[in-house]
C-alpha cells in the first residue's frame, strides 16, 4: 500500500509556500511604508501574517484530503495528494502574482470587478491585451506552479522530519504569527481611531484586507477620534425598482429627429485638439461642446450607463438584477424608431444586452469582437451604419450607436493615422516599463484616436451628403478617460482624477445654437437633455441624475462619477470618493481640483456636506425598500 507523507512533512512544503508568497505579497508593499518605524514593524508584521491567512485554506484542504486519503487503499493516493497542494499552493500564488500586476498598473486589488470581468463572457477580451501579453501571462503561472512543484519534490526528497523537535517548532511558529496578527489588528484599530494615515493607507496594499475599528472604545479609553477619519460607507439600498418615479408623458414630435450616437473607448477629454482630432473638432465648432465634461464612471460599465440612464453608476446593479432598460429607450421605440446598434467588442461584456439593450431585437444588435484588429473593426463597424442609413425605411426615424474599439489598450491604428511618432511598436502589458515607455504608449493612444476621428468624420460626412444633418441628433463622447501617468498611474478604473474621468463632449441638435459651455458637465446629462427633444414632459427629476444641457439655466456644481464599490464627488475645487456597499479598509479620497492629496479632509468633507446629502438621497431615489 502507498505511504503518504506525514503531516509535518507537508508542513514543510507549506512552510516554503509562505515563504514564496511573503515574497510575493512584500512585492506589494511601497518604500513610503518603511520610512516610519511605526508603520515598517505594522507593515512586517501584516505581511508574514497575511501571506499564512491566504495559504491557509489550501494547508487546510491539503490535510483534509489527507486524512480521506488515509482510509482508502488507493494505489494513486500520493500523486493526488501531490497533485492537490500542489495545485491549490499554484493557484493561490498565481491569485497573488495577478493581484501584484493588478495593483501596481491600476491601483486596485482582485475585487467584484475583476471578478465579473473574468466570469461574463467577453470580459477577458475587453482587456484588449495582444499575444505578447498573453504568451508573457501564461509563462508565468507555469513558472509559478514550476516553483511550487519543485518546492513539493524537494521537501519529499528530504526524508520525514524529527517528530517532537517539528512539534516544538511547528506551535512556536503559530504562536509568533498569533501575535503578529493581533498586533497588527490592533494597530490598525488604534490608526482608525486616532486617524493615523500612514497606517490605513498601508493597508490598501494588502488584498482582501480586513480591518478592524473599536471608536467606541476608544473613545471610552480617552483617544479622540477625528470626526471624519472614519470612511463613510454610503450604502445602495436593495429593494425593488421605482424607475420612473411617475409615468412618462409623451407628446411625440410631428417631425422626430434621428440619432446617432458615437462614443469611444478611453476617448479623454483634451484628444478633442485641432491636431490630434480636427473633424471632431471642426464639427464641435457648430454644435454644443462640453468643455468641463466628465464621464458618469471611471470604466466602461458605468460610463457608457450613465450616459444612458442618466444615474449614478452604482444603480447598474438593480437596473441589471432586474434587466430594466432606460426610459430613453423605451420611448425611441415606441416611436417606432429603427436601429443599428454597433460595437466594435461584445454586448455581453458589459452586460449591455441585459441592461441598455435589454429590450432590443438581435438583429439590430451587431458585434464585431474578434477577428480583424480593432482600427479594422470600427471602420468595418462605420461601413455597416453607413449602409444602414442608406436601405432604412425614411418614412421613420433611425437611431445608430457605435463604440469604437480602436483607443482601448493597445491602442490600434493603421499607419496612416501615424502622427505621434516615435511609437512603442509592441505594447506588452507585463513586460512594459512605464516609466520608460510612457511617452510611446501615448503616442500610439493618440494615433488611435487620429483613426477614431477619421471614422466619426465619415459619418458626419455621409449625413451631410444625404441631407440627413440637420434632421439629425449627433452626439459624440468618450465613456471614461485614459490616464498615462500624469498622476501616477496608466490606464482607467483606478482613479477619479481628470484624467481617467474627463471625456470630449459634444451634441449638435437641430435648431440649437452652436455654442460651449466651460463649467462642469456629465454623462447624467445626457438624457435630461434628449428627452425633451423626444416629445417628454416631465421634468428631469422623475428619470435621471441630470439637468438639460439646452436650458438657458444650465448650471451643475458638480459631477458624480462611480466605479465598482466607489462614488465621487468631482467639484471645481475638491474631489471627494466614498466606499458604496464596500468591504476591507476603506477610507475616503481626498484631493484638490487639481487631484493634489488634502491633508485635511475633515474640512473639505463639511465643505461639501449639502452635496453629500444630496448624492445619498439620488443614490436610493429610484429603490425602494422592500415591504
Amino acid at each position: 500500500m502507498p505511504v503518504l507523507p506525514p503531516a509535518r512533512q507537508l508542513n514543510r512544503f507549506f512552510l516554503l509556500s509562505w515563504l514564496i508568497a511573503v515574497v510575493q505579497v512584500a512585492g506589494l508593499q511601497g518604500a513610503r511604508q518603511f520610512t516610519e518605524a511605526a508603520v515598517a514593524g505594522w507593515t512586517l508584521a501584516t505581511t508574514l501574517s497575511y501571506a499564512f491567512i491566504y495559504l491557509l485554506p489550501a494547508l487546510l484542504l491539503t490535510h483534509l484530503l489527507r486524512r480521506l486519503l488515509a482510509f482508502r487503499t488507493m494505489r494513486s493516493a500520493p500523486v493526488v495528494l501531490a497533485a492537490a497542494a500542489v495545485g491549490l499552493t499554484g493557484l493561490i500564488q498565481t491569485l497573488l502574482f495577478a493581484d501584484r500586476l493588478i495593483h501596481d498598473m491600476y491601483g486596485f486589488h482582485i475585487n467584484g470587478f475583476v471578478v465579473d470581468l473574468v466570469l461574463t463572457p467577453g470580459g477577458i477580451a475587453a482587456l484588449g491585451a495582444g499575444p505578447g501579453t498573453r504568451i508573457a501571462a501564461g509563462l508565468a503561472v507555469f513558472a509559478l506552479f514550476a516553483v511550487q512543484a519543485g518546492a513539493y519534490a524537494w521537501v519529499m526528497r528530504r526524508g520525514r522530519p524529527d517528530r517532537s523537535i517539528q512539534r516544538i517548532r511547528w506551535r512556536w511558529g503559530l504562536l509568533a504569527l498569533l501575535v503578529l496578527s493581533t498586533g497588527e489588528r490592533l494597530a490598525y484599530g488604534y490608526s482608525a481611531a486616532a486617524n493615523y494615515r500612514p497606517i490605513l493607507f498601508a493597508s490598501e496594499h494588502y488584498p482582501l484586507y480586513q480591518p478592524l475599528t473599536f471608536r467606541k472604545l476608544a473613545k471610552a479609553l480617552g483617544i479622540e477620534a477625528n470626526a471624519g477619519a472614519e470612511a463613510q460607507n454610503l450604502r445602495l439600498k436593495e429593494g425593488s425598482l421605482a424607475y420612473p418615479l411617475a409615468p412618462l408623458r409623451v407628446e411625440p414630435p410631428s417631425a422626430p429627429l434621428n440619432v446617432v450616437w458615437l462614443v469611444a473607448e478611453s476617448l479623454r477629454f483634451d484628444m478633442l485638439d485641432p491636431q490630434i482630432m480636427p473633424r471632431l473638432w471642426d464639427f464641435s465648432n457648430d454644435a454644443l461642446r462640453l468643455e468641463k465634461h466628465f464621464s458618469g464612471g471611471n470604466l466602461t460599465q458605468m460610463g457608457v450607463f450613465s450616459m444612458f440612464y442618466g444615474l449614478y453608476g452604482n444603480n447598474w446593479f438593480p437596473m441589471h438584477a432586474a434587466r430594466r432598460a432606460p426610459v430613453l429607450m423605451d420611448v425611441l421605440q415606441q416611436q417606432h424608431y429603427q436601429f443599428s446598434l454597433n460595437t466594435s467588442q461584445r454586448f455581453t461584456y458589459p452586460a449591455f444586452d441585459k441592461t441598455i439593450f435589454a429590450n432590443m431585437r438581435p438583429q439590430d444588435m451587431h458585434a464585431l469582437e474578434a477577428g480583424a484588429p480593432p482600427w479594422q473593426r470600427d471602420a468595418q463597424n462605420i461601413d455597416d451604419i453607413l449602409s444602414f442609413i442608406d436601405r432604412r425605411d425614411p418614412a421613420r426615424p433611425f437611431m445608430s450607436y457605435m463604440f469604437f474599439e480602436s483607443t482601448h489598450a493597445p491602442y490600434d491604428f493603421p499607419q496612416e493615422a501615424a502622427i505621434a511618432r516615435p511609437y512603442l511598436e509592441n505594447f506588452n502589458y507585463l513586460t512594459a516599463d512605464f516609466g520608460r515607455d510612457i511617452r510611446q504608449i501615448k503616442n500610439r493612444y493618440i494615433n488611435a484616436a487620429r483613426h477614431v476621428d477619421g471614422q466619426i468624420g465619415r459619418v458626419i460626412d455621409h449625413l451631410k451628403a444625404k441631407g440627413l444633418l440637420d434632421k439629425t441628433i449627433v452626439i459624440v463622447l468618450g465613456d471614461h478617460g485614459e490616464e498615462f501617468m500624469e498622476r501616477g498611474r496608466w490606464g482607467h478604473s483606478a482613479e477619479f482624477n481628470r484624467y481617467q474621468t474627463g471625456t470630449p463632449g459634444v451634441i449638435r441638435a437641430p435648431g440649437q445654437k452652436a455654442r460651449a459651455i466651460a463649467g462642469i458637465s456629465s454623462h447624467l446629462d445626457i438624457p435630461a437633455t434628449l428627452m425633451p427633444l423626444l416629445g417628454v414632459k416631465n421634468p428631469p427629476a422623475d428619470y435621471s441624475n441630470g439637468y438639460d444641457l439646452l436650458a438657458a439655466d444650465f448650471r451643475r456644481d458638480y459631477a458624480v462619477a462611480a466605479d465598482w464599490n466607489r462614488i465621487a464627488y468631482i467639484g471645481n475645487d475638491f474631489k471627494v470618493s466614498f466606499p458604496v456597499n464596500a468591504l476591507g479598509a476603506i477610507r475616503n479620497e481626498v484631493t484638490d481640483g487639481d487631484d493634489r492629496p488634502l491633508a485635511d479632509s475633515n474640512s473639505v468633507i463639511k465643505a461639501i456636506r449639502t452635496a453629500m446629502l444630496e448624492i445619498m438621497a439620488n443614490l436610493a431615489r429610484f429603490t425602494k425598500a422592500p415591504a
